[in-house]
């Protein structure tokens, strides 16, 4: 079977609203990767009180996703190699996709930037409302096993 069957049995096994939230972690990772080089007359940006959370919510909910889908589909060779290839790809791609707007077009990749904080809030809430009974079950037994001995 070629992976293109197998991420799309992925994405039908894990439902609309896991796929919702991965192009918007796709989208986020994009508007964060298109921030453009200063030019020798700009001033830094300041980081703001509120960069350091979003910086960790940007970085744990690709992880949401990821463990979710794992414990989904689970660890069958095939699913593996899917999701891997998957999120590979959109991680990727959207490193390459931001990096080219910062390139050509500075303003746009500027705004994009902007509202990248903004943006990977909403994406976060969504991947934690869909991931949230997959992750808790995990913890849960995790700990009830850890507890039994």
């Amino acid at each position: 079977m070629p992976i293109g069957e197998y991420i799309g049995a992925l994405l039908s096994a894990l439902g609309d609203l896991w796929g919702v939230a991965l192009i918007g972690s796709f989208f986020v990772m994009i508007c964060e990767a298109a921030k453009p080089k200063r030019r020798e007359d700009e001033e830094a940006d300041k980081p703001s009180d509120f960069a350091l959370p979003v910086m960790i919510l940007s970085l744990v909910t690709p992880l949401l996703l990821f463990f979710h889908a794992f414990l989904t589909v689970g660890a069958t060779l095939p699913g593996l190699i899917a999701l891997v290839t998957l999120l590979g790809g959109l991680i990727i791609g959207s490193g390459l996709i931001g990096w080219i707007i910062s390139l050509v077009a500075r303003d746009i990749g500027r705004t994009l930037n902007r509202a990248a904080p903004i943006l990977a809030v909403i994406v976060f809430a969504l991947t934690l409302y869909v991931t949230w009974a997959s992750v808790f079950g995990f913890v849960n037994d995790f700990v009830t096993g850890v507890a039994a001995g």
